[in-house]
């Protein structure tokens, strides 16, 4: 299965080469546009550069971002300062244009760009801007085609917010298929859940909430948390479960998802899940009907993000009050 945000952001650096080519002309060096390009999607896509900036806006953490790379280059390849610091100012205009639609301000930022140019590199040219919004029209249809192309007509993902005091949000997956009416509701809702429709249901779900996560990010909605199902027979098939890992082996996404399992599955898959989270990926646990209040789970417990507890158990009130556990806590009337 493809990752949607290694593919996306593969391409934006493909973008912003094509770009930074353009502008430069004879001046645009391939190394160090890379790294300009590099450090500007790491920033762009993660709203993060370091805790001396964290209160600052993604545009402002950018703009430090592109001074940080560029003194950097400057002491890596000294025969190339004019280079970087070119880059640099151009970099940093990137983010007014970076986006999924062509506005009056991104024209505006070509002006501006095409200025800058004139200045900096005595280069004038009467088509430079049509050429410049000819590049973005093209970019901005083939990354809204790429996106929107994981979306259908016969399944969704539907929202339901489960904390009203932050952005969390559980994505479950829903599908419009219309039955013919021979088959009676008893019928289809077995039929749905079988293992491999379950299981297939799940894969589509997963590819979706990656592009609605990339979506997201273009919009800087940094705050957002999507939980989402795994179903545990997954964990029984190898091939399935490295493909729908595949989907989101990426840091801005594992930023954005907390995959929940059920108490129940994780004590039979305890190593798998441990594993993955070696890897990077973020958990959240739900307690279903096999969890007792116990030292020993307890314990398991704090190997998750957040924990997932339905309100009016017996164990609430123990759980609320265990400083090693209570932040992650998130109660819930029902989720399953």
């Amino acid at each position: 299965m493809v990752n949607i945000m290694d593919e996306y952001t593969s391409y934006t650096k493909k973008c912003l080469n094509n770009y930074m080519k353009l502008i430069l002309g004879n001046k645009y060096n391939k190394t160090i546009s890379d790294a300009f390009a590099s450090v500007y999607i790491n920033v762009r896509y993660s709203n993060y550069l370091d805790e001396q900036t964290s209160k600052l806006a993604v545009n402002k953490k950018i703009d430090c971002a592109m001074d940080y790379t560029c003194r950097d280059l400057k002491q890596e390849f000294p025969d190339l300062e004019k280079e970087a610091e070119l880059c640099k100012e151009f970099y940093k205009k990137i983010y007014n244009i970076d986006q999924l639609y062509l506005l009056e301000s991104q024209k505006n930022t070509i002006s501006e760009i095409s200025k800058l140019r004139k200045k900096l590199l005595n280069i004038e040219e009467d088509d430079f801007e049509n050429i410049i919004n000819n590049e973005l029209r093209d970019a901005i249809r083939k990354r809204k085609e790429f996106l929107d192309g994981f979306n259908s007509d016969m399944f969704e993902l539907k929202f339901d917010k489960i904390d009203k005091s932050k952005k969390y949000v559980y994505a479950k997956p829903h599908n419009n298929i219309k039955f013919p009416d021979l088959y009676s509701k008893i019928a289809i809702e077995k039929a749905q859940e079988k293992d491999t429709i379950q299981e297939d249901l799940a894969m589509i779900s997963y590819l979706q909430l990656c592009s609605k996560i990339v979506y997201d990010l273009i919009s800087c909605d940094f705050d957002t948390l999507y939980f989402i199902d795994l179903p545990k027979t997954f964990f029984d098939k190898k091939t399935k479960l490295a493909r729908v890992v595949n989907t989101i082996d990426n840091p801005f996404i594992q930023e954005k998802i907390r995959v929940v399992v059920t108490f129940e599955c994780f004590t039979r898959y305890k190593s798998y899940v441990l594993e993955l989270k070696r890897q990077g990926f973020v958990f959240a646990i739900y307690l279903d009907k096999s969890f007792d209040y116990s030292s020993d789970n307890i314990e398991y417990l704090e190997v998750f993000d957040k924990i997932i507890m339905e309100n009016n158990k017996y164990y609430n009130k123990d759980m609320l009050n265990n400083g090693k556990i209570n932040t992650r806590i998130i109660s819930v009337d029902e989720v399953k």
